[in-house]
């Protein structure tokens, strides 16, 4: 099964969680973006390209553009597989294997703009899921991040958010339960590494 399926169809089952209980701080995977069950197949993969994003935001292979290899093969510690890139209107995606063939995890970034009627602009976005999430202590705030940024950690993903202008960026990394080795320090930690040099590339 390929990622992009797994991601669209995990973000989608996650909206639904969402929409039906309120963020529990445990099984509960909040602020999945609400595009993201809207994403189409993943299109041919942009390893010429990754690491470049010359095209500019109109390319849909922008976010992918973001990452290099050389940063996932520092945040796995070895060789990883491909990037997916995707596009949803002015929203752009891309995931990433996290190993050659590998099934265990994968890193996501997601770069959304406002949508009318769907979603409004990313502060009020942001801000209405960090008051959702007051009293959580699986998230925290993350200083020096764009103009603001949080942090989660769920047994199924770690997450960075953040707001850059008119954009809501998520970037993090998505588990088969139980696959996980590390702490939740040293998980959030490297994906916040990881948003500060896709946000270095903006």
């Amino acid at each position: 099964m390929k990622y992009g399926k797994l991601t669209t169809l995990g973000a989608l089952l996650a909206t639904l969680v969402l929409a039906g209980c309120g963020a529990s701080g445990t099984d509960a995977d909040p602020g999945a973006p609400a595009a993201a069950a809207a994403q189409p197949e993943a299109g041919a993969g942009v390893e010429s390209d990754a690491g470049t994003a010359t095209g500019g935001y109109a390319d849909e292979g922008y976010a992918c553009g973001l990452i290099t290899r050389a940063d996932l093969e520092t945040f796995y510690g070895g060789p990883v597989g491909e990037p997916e890139p995707k596009s949803v209107g002015d929203s752009r995606f891309c995931d990433w294997a996290g190993a050659p063939g590998g099934t265990d995890s994968y890193v996501f970034l997601w770069i959304e703009k406002p949508i009318k009627g769907v979603r409004g602009d990313a502060n009020t976005e942001y801000d209405e899921l960090r008051s959702k999430l007051k009293g959580d202590k699986a998230v925290k705030d993350v200083a020096g991040l764009g103009e603001k940024a949080m942090s989660d950690y769920y047994p199924g993903a770690t997450r960075v958010r953040i707001v850059v202008e008119d954009m809501y960026i998520t970037i993090g990394v998505q588990y088969v339960l139980g696959k996980r080795t590390l702490t939740p320090e040293a998980d959030v930690a490297r994906v916040t590494t990881l948003a500060k040099q896709v946000v270095g590339r903006m």
